[in-house]
């Protein structure tokens, strides 16, 4: 295959279990829970005791529920350089020919230059496994970059049609700057684009530097976009009144931007089941060019346990982790902690491997001092840990598959 750019190609092999046809749902394991279950408890020097070793026997059923045979789908993974701006195009053996261009949020120049996206979401297995195609660009830099960003996603479009895969349908996907992008594409060059949805938009004047305290509307985002949008943001003030603003300012148009709410706090505090939701009706909104009302589009998600718990203490597994950032995802869930008698505020023991720290259960990263552990209950229902502007994965060694341990203080 020829290319104009310096690129490579890679296959690359994963693991997918779906237990509905409508969302997969990211595995904690992916092995034989008979011959390896003494490795997921006693992986950890501090769980080797007898009162561990017996409980495990009274886990195997449990285990063997959420341990079954994973589904393997294979995908070329195809990454190169545009200008400056470095992309991943994710291509599935069985590709539809459906693209899915991401455009991510604002990055500070302490992070790496870097295309990597959250592919191991269940909102982007369930895609990969659907035959989508996701192309991720890293832009040129980790700036404010309205324009630059709509050019360097115009180019890779360009570049994964001629080169990849023949474009059947091109949909976009933003999150805070990047929805801000997609308002750009919308109004200034929607050629090309089939429709997209918007999370957590920054909807305003790019800032030339840090965001300021009462940003003005984008001038580039007259109301007139050229493809269908569904605006999804959390319902709280901070998040919603750019998204609001600018649905008012397009009410008119041909093409209005949709606003879909999530009742829940944060900033593109979004799970999977809601983002394919919102992606899922823009579509059909593309092929029936009609569009969905306004709505609450909250979906609660309540995962059963599968952690081992014992006494004070918790085992389970690392899900995943999140690129650049270094969030920790796991498959303890709220319940888990109430047994362990810990609430909101309290501190607690997170042990991986020979390692201890305290965390404190909060509601969101800010809910500890600058570098501290802290631990909530993320959109998906599960408990996330994390250290506040620093890096858990990294100050851990971890990996996913990994085993934790979460116990109460004295």
């Amino acid at each position: 295959m020829a290319c104009g750019h310096a690129c490579k190609v890679m296959l690359e092999k994963s693991c997918l279990k779906s237990h509905s046809p409508a969302l997969l749902v990211p595995m904690t394991t992916a092995f034989c829970p008979f011959i390896q279950f003494e490795e997921i408890l006693l992986s950890c020097p501090l769980v080797q005791t007898p009162a561990f070793i017996l409980m495990k026997h009274s886990l195997l059923a449990l285990l063997l529920l959420i341990t079954c045979p994973l589904y393997v789908a294979a995908e070329t993974r195809h990454t190169g350089e545009i200008g400056g701006s470095g992309f991943i195009v994710d291509v599935p053996d069985e590709a539809t020919g459906d693209v899915l261009f991401l455009a991510r949020g604002y990055r500070p120049d302490t992070l790496p230059l870097s295309a990597v996206y959250e592919k191991e979401t269940a909102f982007f297995q369930t895609l990969r496994k659907e035959g989508w195609t996701i192309a991720s660009p890293s832009f040129q830099g980790n700036r404010w970059v309205m324009a630059d960003g709509a050019a360097d996603i115009i180019a890779l479009r360009a570049h994964v049609d001629a080169e990849i895969i023949k474009i059947k349908r091109a949909f976009l996907y933003g999150e805070s700057m990047g929805g801000g992008i997609i308002g750009w594409l919308a109004e200034q060059a929607p050629e090309g684009f089939d429709g997209a949805i918007a999370l957590g938009a920054y909807l305003y004047q790019e800032p030339k530097g840090e965001t300021p305290p009462n940003p003005k509307p984008a001038d580039y985002l007259p109301g007139k976009p050229g493809f269908p949008i569904i605006l999804l943001t959390n319902n709280v003030e901070a998040e919603i009144a750019g998204s609001r603003d600018y649905a008012k300012r397009a009410a008119g148009s041909t093409l209005a931007p949709v606003l879909w709410t999530v009742n829940r706090s944060g900033h593109v505090n979004l799970n999977s089941a809601e983002r394919l939701k919102a992606l899922r009706a823009v579509i059909d909104w593309s092929d029936t060019r009609k569009a969905p009302s306004p709505m609450d589009a909250t979906i609660v998600m309540d995962p059963v346990s599968v952690a081992a718990i014992h006494a004070n203490t918790a085992a389970a597994r690392i899900t995943r982790t999140r690129p650049l950032y270094g969030n920790i995802y796991t498959s303890f869930v709220a319940g888990d902690l109430s047994r362990l008698d810990i609430t909101l505020g309290d501190t607690f023991n997170l042990t991986h491997g020979k390692q201890t720290v305290n965390a404190t259960f909060a509601t969101t990263y800010n809910g500890v001092p600058l570098g501290e552990w802290v631990a909530f209950i993320d959109p998906e229902g599960r408990v996330q840990i994390s250290r506040n502007y620093a890096n858990a994965t990294a100050t851990f060694g971890a990996l996913k598959g990994d085993v934790l341990l979460i116990s109460a203080t004295e």
